[in-house]
């Protein structure tokens, strides 16, 4: 059956079996396929509930601009249905970010305003909230890292999306970049699948994981709630880059380099427990990454 329009082609995202990436015969490691959204990333769901709720409640007006700060991959998003509903888009991003990123924004119509590398994403948040606070009617500014748009979506979304997928989920593993995922989820799991453990995903400092923050270093939004995390586990960018090349030789799957980090976390899980289901977010694929040094 056709698809009528784009978002209706948003969500809905396949729960993959790992077939030889665990070694534990009675564990196995399901994973979210997040990367076959439209736009190539988990954050096509967030994007498209943000501004839904905002033209519902009357905030984001026509002739206004969506502004926001991102790592990429929530720009590319709104970018994609600002052109879908006819909204110009301007986006905040570091100049770090990979360069495949930013030619998606610009092939997408987007307006890209950079900062400074070693800023990090803080910087282009600082950057996006003076232009919001600088000219207010222009602008709506999606703000993701404090709207909690962002983790409802996930709430409503993703999180029953699993829960239909598979049971029973012993662990769920995801990463925090605005965390709303994680929250989303995590909320939805405790209501209706308390059993299943809670994993975060975190960077040390220093990093070069994009779309992860270290809770140190980084910054932390309103929306992030550390009461519903059970474990943090702490992985490196070699650790995350190795696994990221390791799931694409063994299963197939070209994957981001957060997901490289939760594949990580999952093989770890799988040594510790002898039996259970457990289930990562892949949020993206590996195109987005091809500039940097993850497939090197």
């Amino acid at each position: 059956m056709a698809t009528k329009n784009l978002i209706q082609s948003i969500g809905r995202t396949p729960l993959l079996k790992l077939k030889r990436f665990s070694t534990e015969n009675k564990v196995n490691i399901f994973v979210k396929m997040e990367g076959q959204n439209p736009g190539g990333s988990i954050k096509d769901r967030v994007a498209l509930y943000m501004i839904r709720k905002a033209r519902q409640r009357g905030e984001l007006k026509k002739g206004q601009t969506i502004l926001e700060a991102t790592s990429g991959n929530m720009g590319i998003s709104l970018a994609m249905l600002g052109a879908y509903f006819g909204y110009p888009v301007e986006i905040v991003m570091s100049q770090g970010m990979s360069d495949e990123r930013k030619k998606m924004l610009r092939a997408l119509g987007a307006k890209l305003i950079l900062t400074p590398a070693q800023e990090g994403t803080g910087g282009a948040l600082k950057k996006a909230c003076d232009l919001k606070k600088e000219f207010p009617q222009k602008y709506w500014f999606s703000d993701q890292f404090n709207n909690p748009d962002n983790s409802e979506a996930h709430y409503n979304g993703i999180a029953p999306e699993l829960l239909d997928q598979l049971s029973p989920i012993d662990y769920l593993i995801a990463g925090t970049g605005t965390s709303g995922t994680l929250m989303g989820i995590a909320q939805r799991f405790k209501e209706e699948s308390p059993q299943t453990k809670i994993i975060e995903v975190n960077p040390p400092g220093g990093y070069k994981i994009q779309g992860l923050q270290n809770p140190i270093e980084d910054f932390k939004g309103k929306i992030y709630t550390p009461d519903l995390i059970e474990e943090k586990i702490e992985v490196s960018t070699q650790e995350a880059y190795r696994t990221a090349n390791q799931i694409a030789r063994t299963e197939g799957l070209f994957v981001g380099m957060s997901s490289g980090a939760f594949l990580f976390v999952a093989q770890k899980i799988s040594r510790q427990i002898k039996s259970g289901n457990i289930v990562i977010i892949l949020p993206d694929r590996g195109e987005k990454y091809l500039s940097t040094a993850l497939f090197n």
